[in-house]
């Protein structure tokens, strides 16, 4: 069996094919199992100063995002998350992510209402 992998969605200048695009090379790997990360923009860090110079997703943009990615992971990947903790004190965005119940909660109501599970559009051949 292979490795566990992390993902960190929403790198600044990534976007949403490019996420797509690393799940589906997830399903050419022998990955056992993946760990989704939205990216979290800390105090003192690089990258908490180039605020401003990037897009930050919006609770229902990163919704929008797991359910694709969901829908064409292999079913034989374990996930291991789908969101994290970034720590409190120093998280400075998304803000909406400390709540992570709630991130939780909304992704489990949407893939039922839209009717999405895992590996729904993969394909066999590897394309999709």
């Amino acid at each position: 069996m292979g490795d566990s992998h992390n993902v960190i969605l929403d790198l600044p200048g990534e976007t949403d094919e490019d996420m797509y695009a690393s799940v589906s090379y997830l399903n050419t790997l022998p990955v056992s199992g993946v760990k989704l990360q939205l990216l979290h923009i800390l105090k003192d860090t690089a990258l908490a100063d180039l605020m401003g110079s990037f897009h930050i997703l919006t609770p229902d943009e990163y919704i929008d995002i797991l359910c694709e990615c969901i829908a064409k992971l292999s079913p034989d990947i374990v996930i291991h998350r789908l969101t994290g903790d970034g720590p409190k004190d120093l998280l400075i965005a998304p803000e909406w992510s400390k709540n992570k119940r709630q991130v939780l909660n909304t992704l489990s109501h949407e893939l039922k209402v839209r009717g999405i599970y895992q590996g729904q559009k993969l394909k066999r051949n590897g394309g999709f």
